[in-house]
């Protein structure tokens, strides 16, 4: 059982990354606290097929429990998916009357930037008495350096807990089971073929609308760079106007310019980013260089006809932002 307190996070750089603006005009859980017109027709691919995710359950036996001092304890390391986890409780609750209970990502200070893991997770304290009685609850959320530990601050009374009639503290041991899988999202890949590029002459154009994980989607690019002598590329909530409020929705993708002589010269830029109301676009306003894209040796113009090619995938969406899986159609 580990008793120390994890390093501060590292602030994220992003500096390739921006909004593309002007430039031109899961219920009760929650991380720890301590106090222009489209242009031809789009073609979605199907997503792949997913197996099922990497698994684990961990359980965790505290005896002594209710001597324990320190305000949190961190079980031991344990890993699933290629990541390790522990699970983080608070004995006497994390600034509540109830027991806190989270999972934590153990060696997030070591992790590359732009780390991310998408995760199913239940956690339960076991009723030692009466199975019937353990307390389990699920989530799901995409933990990242911003947000490396997920789960209920609420999660049970502590009147409960440390009642001995109870059946959760017998002989004063506590034990904790976490249910962990990895859940990575299919990836629908949109294309969009341009023709007369060079001729175009709107400082900025989108694609078509296209629907990923039940959002609608949509390219931005400028043709001739957002003020700056690169193609600029974003990814669009096609809808943002008439999203209801505090709207958000979290995706992982991808933006490429097809090569369309030499494949292995296609470049493509990864990226994840949360939308909602402030930043409803996101990309690379510097993704290759205009006198690349124009140069018809270079192989991106192809009878003046570029391709673009968008993977989505839809990791997490606000219950308020929300519409029928469509994946796959367009309008």
């Amino acid at each position: 059982m580990t008793l120390t307190t994890p390093p501060p996070i590292d602030p994220e750089e992003e500096e390739m990354l921006a909004p593309h603006s002007e430039f031109v005009a899961a219920e009760g859980s929650e991380p720890v606290e301590e106090t222009a017109n489209s242009v031809d027709a789009p073609k979605v691919d199907d997503p792949p097929k997913v197996d099922d995710p990497p698994s684990e359950r961990f359980t965790w036996t505290i005896e002594n429990f209710s001597k324990l001092t320190p305000k949190k304890v961190y079980s031991d390391v344990f890993v699933v998916g290629g990541y390790k986890w522990r699970v983080l409780i608070f004995p006497k609750g994390n600034n509540s009357d109830h027991l806190s209970v989270y999972l934590d990502v153990a060696d997030f200070a070591t992790l590359p930037y732009g780390w991310s893991k998408n995760i199913q997770l239940s956690l339960a304290v076991v009723n030692q008495v009466n199975s019937d009685f353990t307390i389990r609850k699920d989530t799901q959320h995409r933990f990242n350096a911003r947000t490396k530990d997920w789960g209920f601050t609420s999660f049970m009374p502590l009147s409960d807990l440390y009642d001995p009639s109870k059946g959760y503290l017998l002989n004063d041991t506590f034990m904790v089971e976490a249910d962990v899988a990895v859940v990575d999202p299919p990836t629908t890949r949109f294309t969009w073929t341009i023709e007369n590029f060079s001729k175009l002459t709107d400082k900025m154009l989108w694609s078509d609308v296209f629907f990923v994980g039940g959002c609608k989607w949509r390219v931005l690019i400028y043709p001739k760079g957002n003020n700056t002598d690169h193609l600029s590329l974003y990814l669009d909530a096609a809808d943002s106007i008439t999203l209801p409020y505090g709207w958000n929705r979290h995706a992982q993708f991808s933006l490429a310019m097809v090569n369309q002589i030499h494949s292995e010269s296609t470049i493509r830029k990864d990226t994840e980013h949360r939308f909602n109301a402030q930043e409803s676009d996101w990309g690379f306003t510097s993704f290759m260089p205009l006198s690349d894209l124009y140069d018809p040796g270079k192989g991106y113009l192809l009878n003046d006809t570029c391709i673009v090619e968008a993977d989505v995938a839809v990791l997490e969406v606000d219950v308020k932002d929300s519409i029928p899986n469509l994946d796959g159609l367009s309008i």
